[in-house]
């Protein structure tokens, strides 16, 4: 560990921490526990000090939040009940038993009339706090809800379940407004990002899928880089956020383009149950099945080259619109290295290493246009090579002739042999040759082929040669006759080749849902 970054000491418990939380206007920092116990504590490097320690839950406390004013906090427990207490006397202002028909899995702070709550079968409740009643149910998840973000513009909550989707709620009314596809996966966190233009989900496969906002039938790109599952997302600018993985890291993570670009903290191989970000953008609170709540440096993403405008003095909202641009990545990852204990950092001089390590942009798409017309040209590609396949090797440049039986050369002739002992059947395929072109595909007749010159045994079209008819007539010694086969074989064996390279052009062309590019390729079939 770097001796020279300072930050607040870990919280350490005798249970398991579930959950975390920053207070929205001071220093203070809530956790819950597996017991069912809250605790309160005012966080500085200087040292930590304990305000409340309640146990608020009969069973495990599974969520925790502040209200917008930091004076109340929240809690949502197994045994189906949630509570509001006061920060400063500890009084419990408000409780809510059986809340839900199950246990409560979530508690989101909306705003100061609205609460929402999820619970493990799937059940969103919106609670008016005037009232201690539900205002609004909405059952159309039906495995836990993992996790929710408000969007204030719009008025919209959003939540991730178990059952692979993503829902869109208008807290102003009692039906859903969006409910997108499936998406095969558990979906357990989810993120705001780019002035709320963008959604990110996390999922157990390690991807982070981005819906368009307002297109939320199925994601407009997928950016995979993570080993396990997503379990928490944190937000730190318009471009950047924080990921917790099972496998212990807290990764930063850029969005369009879409980059790892370092390490903010590590776990030592636990689960990140929770990550979240200090009222003051200086500190990452984790917590993890260590028993602990670990804070992390941050500031320098917020801080570092942001305070100069165009006029040569700091703007705060010129810091804000340029906290992804403003920072160096190469600096910042070093930093990470040091923070974390890693004594191979990487050397800021080595500018062509750090680049290959650092910025690695894995397969990011920002548009859905970008990722169709890659669709459209991969579509080509396999259809000519399905079309290769089934004909043989296509001229060396490039083309129209295809050569089915592949007679160009002795290898054709010798793999025909071969073919002849195996399938007699196929013995007097005639040659086709394809004329592929932009616009359409001819099928002709060509030459005689290697099998047609030993069944006729004769040189007099130019075909062989003396040399040849010595070797098949030493070969023939030893090898039976070949018989000659009747018109009805030969037609019989001309339908089937020609069958065999129409198969593939047909599965293309009869497929209604390729793109504009594909179709005029094949619209001469």
């Amino acid at each position: 560990m770097d001796d020279s970054v300072e930050r607040p000491k870990p919280l350490r418990f005798k249970e398991p921490v579930v959950d975390v939380a920053f207070n929205p206007k001071t220093s203070l920092v809530a956790s819950s526990l597996i017991t069912g116990h809250v605790f309160v504590h005012r966080y500085a490097v200087e040292g930590n000090e304990r305000l409340l320690r309640q146990r608020t839950h009969r069973k495990s406390c599974r969520s925790v939040c502040f209200s917008g004013d930091g004076s109340l906090l929240y809690s949502a427990s197994k045994d189906k009940s949630w509570a509001a207490v006061d920060v400063e006397t500890g009084e419990e202002t408000m409780r809510v038993n059986g809340a839900h028909g199950n246990p409560l899995n979530l508690i989101h702070y909306v705003n100061e009339q609205i609460m929402a709550t999820g619970d493990e079968a799937g059940s969103v409740k919106l609670w008016d706090v005037r009232k201690s009643k539900p205002a609004f149910v909405y059952s159309e998840h039906v495995d836990y809800i993992s996790d929710m973000v408000f969007n204030e513009a719009k008025r919209h909550l959003l939540t991730t379940s178990g059952d692979g989707c993503l829902s869109v709620y208008d807290v102003r009314k009692a039906k859903p407004f969006q409910v997108s596809a499936n998406q095969d996966d558990e979906l357990l966190s989810i993120a705001l990002m780019r002035n709320g233009s963008k959604v990110v989900v996390g999922e157990t496969a390690g991807v982070l899928g981005i819906f368009s906002y307002g297109q939320f039938g199925d994601v407009s790109d997928r950016f995979p880089g993570h080993p396990q599952s997503i379990d928490t997302i944190c937000k730190l600018t318009e471009d950047l956020c924080v990921t917790g993985s099972s496998d212990g890291l807290l990764r930063i993570v850029q969005l369009f383009p879409h980059r790892l670009v370092g390490v903010a903290g590590d776990h030592q191989a636990l689960p990140v149950e929770k990550i979240v970000l200090s009222h003051d953008q200086e500190w990452l609170a984790s917590c993890s099945h260590d028993h602990s709540v670990h804070f992390w440096d941050i500031g320098y993403i917020f801080h570092d080259g942001s305070d100069a405008s165009n006029d040569g003095e700091p703007d705060a909202n010129d810091a804000a619109d340029s906290n992804c641009d403003s920072f160096n990545v190469q600096e910042m990852a070093i930093r990470i290295s040091k923070e974390i204990g890693e004594d191979n950092a990487t050397d800021p001089e080595d500018d062509e290493d750090d680049d290959a390590d650092i910025d690695i942009d894995i397969d990011g798409y920002s548009d859905v246009s970008e990722l169709k017309r890659r669709d459209g040209e991969s579509l080509v590609e396999a259809s000519s090579a399905a079309i290769g396949a089934a004909g043989g090797s296509s001229d060396s440049d490039g083309g129209s002739e295809v050569d089915i039986d592949g007679d160009d050369g002795n290898s054709g002739a010798e793999e025909a042999r071969k073919d002849e002992d195996e399938h007699e059947d196929e013995e007097s395929k005639d040659n086709i040759d394809i004329q592929a072109t932009t616009t359409s595909v001819v099928i002709k007749p060509s030459a005689p082929s290697a099998e047609d010159k030993d069944v006729a045994h004769s040189d007099s079209d130019g075909w062989g040669s003396s040399d040849d008819d010595a070797d098949s007539d030493a070969a023939g010694a030893t090898k039976p006759k070949k018989r000659k086969l009747s018109k009805r074989e030969k037609q019989k064996a001309k339908r089937k080749a020609r069958m065999a390279v129409a198969a593939p052009l047909e599965s293309v062309r009869g497929n209604p849902n390729k793109s504009k590019k594909t179709k005029s390729f094949f619209s001469g079939l």
